[in-house]
C-alpha cells in the first residue's frame, strides 16, 4: 500500500501542471503575435501620420523601440521555451495507464514543438528590421 504522507507526495504533484504548462503552449505564440500587432501599430503611425508616407519616422526613436519589444518578446518566447523543455523532461516516463498524465504528457511535447517555432519566428522578424528600413514605401 502507498501511503501519501507531507514528505512524500505522489509524483503527479511534483509535476509542472497548469500554468506552467500554459505558459509553455501559449507563451511563444502570444509573443510572436503581440511583437507583430506592437511594430506595426508603431510602424504605421511613424511612417503614415497623415495620408503622405514619410521617408523617415515622425519619432527619431522609433527603431530602439522596435528593438526593445523584439527583445522583450524574444526573452518571453524564450522563457516558454524554456518551460516547454522543462515539462517534457518532467512529463517522461509517466503511468501510460493514467489518461491525465498521458494528456499532459502530450501537451509537454506539443508545448516544445510550438515553442520552438515561433521563437524562430520572433528571431525572423527581428531580423527584418536590419533588412528593411522602417519607413520604406
Amino acid at each position: 500500500m502507498n501511503v501519501v504522507t507531507p514528505t512524500n507526495p505522489p509524483e503527479v504533484v511534483r509535476l509542472p501542471v497548469g500554468p506552467a504548462l500554459t505558459f509553455a503552449v501559449f507563451g511563444a505564440p502570444a509573443a510572436w503575435l503581440l511583437q507583430l500587432i506592437v511594430n506595426y501599430a508603431l510602424s504605421a503611425h511613424a511612417c503614415y501620420p497623415l495620408s503622405v508616407p514619410l521617408v523617415t519616422p515622425a519619432w527619431p526613436r522609433l527603431w530602439w523601440w522596435l528593438i526593445g519589444i523584439d527583445v522583450a518578446a524574444v526573452l518571453i518566447a524564450g522563457g516558454a521555451l524554456l518551460t516547454a523543455w522543462r515539462s517534457h523532461v518532467a512529463w517522461r516516463g509517466v503511468d501510460p495507464r493514467s489518461p491525465g498524465e498521458l494528456r499532459n504528457r502530450f501537451i509537454a511535447h506539443w508545448s516544445v514543438l510550438t515553442s520552438a517555432l515561433f521563437s524562430i519566428a520572433v528571431v525572423f522578424t527581428i531580423v527584418m528590421l536590419f533588412i528593411e528600413p522602417v519607413c520604406n514605401h
